[in-house]
């Protein structure tokens, strides 16, 4: 459920306000919109103690909504007046470059896996086009390079080079995300299992080895994608699990309970791929993400006590790496058959 690095964000914000500026105010624009940027993830400061699902609700909702953009922008602008103002640069100056850098917070965030609340209020729909893992150095590289020339020759033209670089990078991860969705339900096909849903996302750092996992009947399935960007396509078959239906998963549970609110609360934010975890038959975790891409164990979720149905569920992340976890991603993403599996197709 991460951003996208605060790092890309602010490049990212930075190089579209530099791009259309005048080569006099480019600098100060790449400011300006790199700081824009970065005010959309302060949606992490809203946490409640008393209802833990309370962040992950507002986490990239109306802060990342296109609606907001012109306010998230006048923030930014009123909060860097005292700086942009001896400069000689007009609010509205700052405040129109400040909604080129804040504008392209939501869209990079959904290009990642989480999902964004792009057309929130109207729709609640979480737009996540999982192209691009939430740290991506190619990107940030690319940003990087292309802005600091256009800020050391005062040349707003090396800043849009970069983004239409960038953009055919992401050209790329389309592609890749379309290969390893079209690898996934190939084996599904042949396992013969009907996918009622599908997620695909880009492991870490990377896009060579992808996460798929998907629907079928009762069951949730794993898989390691590898499309690779060059070599054979491998894909490594996963780990199965049933899937909670937290309808019906504890039925003594008083349907008004504040428990019960919160298991549907989870499962919409899940995408109802609720998973137990296989070390704790008490979490109930996001079988859409693990630490790696053929395992189910979530990376996090809440703690179900049925004997306090008044009381909020606690939510826990489940990062627990184990010796054999780097050695295995590493195999995976080199093309070569994991540990302790006898072969892949």
């Amino acid at each position: 459920m991460e951003p996208m690095d605060p790092l890309t964000h602010a490049l990212l914000g930075g190089s579209a306000a530099a791009a259309v500026s005048a080569p006099s105010r480019m600098r100060a624009a790449a400011v300006i919109g790199g700081f824009a940027a970065l005010l959309a993830d302060l949606d992490i400061l809203i946490q409640s103690d008393h209802d833990p699902l309370l962040q992950l609700e507002f986490h990239r909702q109306f802060t990342h909504a296109l609606i907001f953009i012109p306010i998230g922008a006048l923030v930014a602008s009123l909060l860097l007046r005292w700086w942009t103002k001896p400069q000689g640069i007009p609010f509205r100056s700052s405040w129109g470059m400040a909604c080129l850098g804040y504008g392209t917070a939501g869209p990079l965030d959904a290009c990642t896996s989480y999902g964004t609340q792009l057309l929130w209020p109207f729709s609640e729909l979480r737009i996540a086009w999982s192209v691009i893992p939430v740290v991506e150095p190619i990107t940030t590289l690319i940003l990087m390079i292309f802005l600091y020339r256009a800020a050391k020759r005062h040349q707003p033209g090396w800043a849009m080079i970069g983004l239409t670089l960038m953009l055919a990078w992401f050209g790329v991860a389309t592609f890749q995300h379309h290969r390893a969705s079209e690898l996934a339900r190939s084996w599904a096909q042949k396992q013969g299992d009907p996918v009622e849903s599908l997620h695909v996302k880009p492991t870490m750092m990377n896009l060579i080895l992808w996460r798929a996992v998907y629907k079928t009947g009762p069951e949730i399935q794993a898989l390691a994608v590898r499309p690779a960007l060059s070599g054979d396509e491998r894909l490594y078959p996963g780990e199965r699990a049933v899937w909670i239906d937290t309808s019906r998963a504890l039925p003594d549970l008083p349907s008004d309970s504040v428990l019960a609110e919160d298991l549907r609360r989870f499962s919409r934010l899940s995408d109802h791929f609720v998973v137990a975890h296989p070390e704790r038959p008490d979490w109930f975790g996001d079988g859409r993400y693990a630490l790696l891409p053929d395992r189910i164990a979530p990376l996090w979720g809440i703690t179900i006590d049925a004997r306090h149905s008044d009381r909020h569920a606690p939510f826990d992340n489940f990062r627990a790496w184990k010796p054999d976890t780097m050695p295995r991603f590493l195999h995976m993403l080199s093309g070569k058959p994991a540990p302790t599996d006898s072969g892949s197709s």
